[in-house]
């Protein structure tokens, strides 16, 4: 039996600032079944906390107090964590986004990572459904979460992926990616490789909510 192993990646942040990642979840799966997890709060360089955010994920100034930065994580965890695996996020422009901010400000190597969006994917395979939302998506097919939790998301939205293709035969990784090209037109995006442009940095806006 061929199995599908992938790593499904999940951001939260403090506002609207891509450089404001203050908590990461990361699942790693095959085929649905979460093998390993890694979770973390991060101190992030835009570290003003919007009381809208706050009031969804609810996430304040005093948990990321002595919270690892990106930099350490990437280098220390993340990276190690997600090695060659298939990279998916539920709304990955968002999340990849704010990955590629992050190795952008602290002039990281740009691992070249194979990633995918689970919301594309679900409104190709489910063009039936209303609502493409994770709790939406997660009510359907009965699983249980706490949303807007960075390791929830991430195990859900592996689980989603998991549900739009496991009615198919076996399929290599390779094979996966080969039925989403030619069933839905859906091909897997993947980070350039090498050093991201030198970010202007900019001082931490202050916050007021400390």
């Amino acid at each position: 039996m061929l199995i599908m192993r992938y790593v499904a990646l999940d951001f939260e942040t403090a506002n609207s600032d891509r450089i404001s990642p203050c908590s990461i979840g990361l699942a790693k799966m095959e085929d649905g079944k979460v093998l390993d997890t890694f979770h973390s709060y991060i101190y992030p360089p835009s570290s003003y906390f919007d009381p809208s955010n706050i009031a969804i994920h609810g996430i304040t100034p005093k948990d990321i107090a002595g919270a690892p930065d990106f930099k350490s994580l990437w280098e220390h965890s993340l990276l190690l964590f997600i090695g060659n695996d298939l990279v998916i996020a539920h709304n990955a422009p968002f999340d990849i986004g704010i990955l590629r901010a992050m190795l952008q400000y602290y002039h990281l190597p740009v691992a070249p990572l194979n990633y995918t969006c689970t919301v594309r994917i679900s409104r190709k395979v489910w063009p039936q459904m209303q609502s493409h939302r994770l709790v939406d998506l997660s009510e359907h097919f009965g699983f249980e979460y706490r949303p807007h939790d960075a390791l929830e998301d991430a195990i859900n939205c592996g689980k989603v992926f998991f549900q739009s293709y496991h009615h198919t035969q076996d399929y290599s990784a390779f094979e996966v990616q080969q039925y989403f090209l030619h069933k839905h037109g859906i091909q897997f995006q993947r980070m350039t490789g090498g050093f991201s442009p030198l970010f202007e940095k900019q001082e931490p806006q202050s916050n007021s909510l400390f």
